[in-house]
C-alpha cells in the first residue's frame, strides 16, 4: 500500500523549533524541523537511532564530550541512547529519520492523506 502525506502546517514545539511529522509506519519516522537561531534543544538521549540531513542552515550537536559543527549538506547519525543537543546558530532546517519510529512523536502525527 502507499501512502503520501500532503504538505502540511508547522507545529511548534515550542522554545523556537517547529516539526512537521512527514510520514510514519511502524518501522520507521521521517520528521522535518525548523529550528530558529538561537534555539536550543537540550541535552536528550531515545531508545531509537536518529539520522539526519542539514537542509540549509548552520549549528552544533553536544554531547557530554565535544561540540560537532553541521551546516547545509551534512549528514549525521546519532546511535540509540547517545546523549545529544542541539544548538542554532542560524535558522536550521533538518530531516530526521527514526528507525524504529519516536511513538512520543506519533501524537504530532496525521493520517495519509491518500492511501492506495
Amino acid at each position: 500500500m502507499v501512502k503520501v502525506w500532503r504538505k502540511a502546517s508547522w507545529i511548534s514545539i515550542g522554545g523556537g523549533i517547529s516539526t512537521i511529522p512527514l510520514s510514519y509506519d511502524d518501522n520507521c519516522l521521517l520528521m522535518m524541523f525548523n529550528i530558529k537561531a538561537g534555539a536550543e534543544v537540550p541535552l536528550h538521549s531515545h531508545p531509537q537511532p536518529q539520522y539526519g540531513l542539514v537542509i540549509k542552515g548552520r549549528g552544533y550537536f553536544t554531547t557530554r564530550k565535544d561540540k560537532i559543527d553541521v551546516s547545509e549538506g551534512d549528514s549525521y547519525s546519532i546511535p540509540a541512547n547517545e546523549e545529544h543537543g542541539f544548538y542554532a546558530i542560524e535558522d536550521v532546517l533538518v530531516i530526521d529519520v527514526f528507525s524504529p519510529p519516536r511513538t512520543d512523536y506519533f501524537n504530532l502525527a496525521r493520517k495519509p492523506d491518500i492511501e492506495a
